[in-house]
């Protein structure tokens, strides 16, 4: 028996453990998995086709026949640990039904599975999010990922063993502890290394990617320097891609990554940076006539605010107009109103 086999047999009894069976899901969702499910069923039924003459004899008693092929039928599923074929099917369909209930609730990414090395059995496996849109995840180890909009992330199949994730714009990571297993989170030139913690990485800005502990310990290396820092809890670092030195700040635990409870937070942040945070938040583009206001702005919306709403306080502010077309929205800095 093969080790898909055995691993099918357990997953089917359910003794697999939870980051076993998370893993073999993941495994099954790829093209390789697929292939090798098909397979599994391809062998038993040619092997089901394997019937002795006597039992296809035209002078046999046919419902005796039929038991007969029954019967044997079903002893070569027993050969494979699967007890019979209304069970086999009815499982896979509930396998199915798994699927897209997890993907549909974000347990599951929407996956794009890449090969890496012809032969093998290592898959990349993507999730992405386009403006407007966020999700959870959850990772074959158990944590969880709070995607934000206009984001992705990358992981490999054997993540259990190789807990290695890249990150392209933002996310939160509540992550298992597994002190044999650091969990890696590349993004740009940073790279954040821990065993079990909670914080947020935002790589928007890849000239100063930014970190923000909530939870646990974290350390920080700038892969262009290879200067490291730790942080604690409440603490926050701000990583340019130069020599700068690597300074940590202190920030309110519950303010760090807001945006996966669905409030808005801006938080003395420049003109330009509020408007592509805003754009990836309400899914629209937005253009900007006349200069660029040089303040900062800041400000808390809760949950559900309406862009409409968010662009009120801010032009009152900073003192311009604007107009909202659909998914275009037009900033006038003129002054104009």
């Amino acid at each position: 028996m093969d080790n898909f086999t055995r691993k099918w047999q357990k997953f089917h009894e359910g003794s697999l453990s939870k980051k076993e069976a998370v893993e073999f899901l993941h495994f099954l969702e790829s093209d390789l998995g697929k292939a090798k499910f098909e397979s599994l069923l391809t062998k038993i039924w040619t092997d089901q086709g394997r019937i002795n003459p006597q039992e296809s004899s035209p002078l046999s008693n046919p419902s005796s026949s039929l038991n007969n092929k029954k019967d044997n039928f079903f002893k070569k599923f027993t050969s494979y640990d699967i007890s019979r074929i209304g069970t086999l099917f009815k499982y896979a369909a509930c396998l199915l039904a798994f699927f897209l209930l997890l993907k549909n609730i974000y347990l599951l990414p929407n996956f794009s599975i890449n090969t890496t090395n012809e032969g093998s059995e290592t898959v990349w496996v993507t999730k992405s999010n386009p403006k407007g849109v966020k999700s959870r995840i959850l990772l074959p180890d158990g944590t969880r990922v709070y995607l934000n909009a206009e984001s992705q992330i990358k992981y490999s199949n054997n993540f259990i063993k190789n807990r290695f994730v890249i990150l392209d714009g933002e996310a939160f990571f509540d992550v298992i502890e597994d002190k044999n297993h650091p969990f890696i989170v590349e993004a740009s030139h940073i790279k954040t290394t821990v065993l079990g913690t909670s914080f947020n990485v935002n790589s928007h800005y890849p000239e100063s990617v930014e970190i923000g502990l909530a939870t646990g310990a974290l350390k920080v290396t700038n892969s262009a320097t290879g200067k490291e820092l730790l942080l604690a809890p409440g603490e926050a670092s701000r990583v340019v891609d130069d020599n700068s030195k690597m300074e940590k700040y202190k920030v309110d635990p519950e303010q760090i990554a807001q945006w996966r409870k669905g409030v808005l937070f801006i938080n003395n942040e420049k003109f330009d940076r509020v408007i592509k945070k805003l754009e990836n938040w309400y899914g629209v583009h937005i253009t900007v006539i006349g200069d660029r206001p040089t303040g900062t702005c800041s400000g808390t919306f809760e949950k559900n605010a309406y862009l409409s709403n968010v662009l009120n306080v801010l032009a009152h502010a900073l003192n311009f107009s604007y107009e909202i077309d659909k998914k275009q929205v037009t900033i006038n800095t003129n002054n104009d109103r």
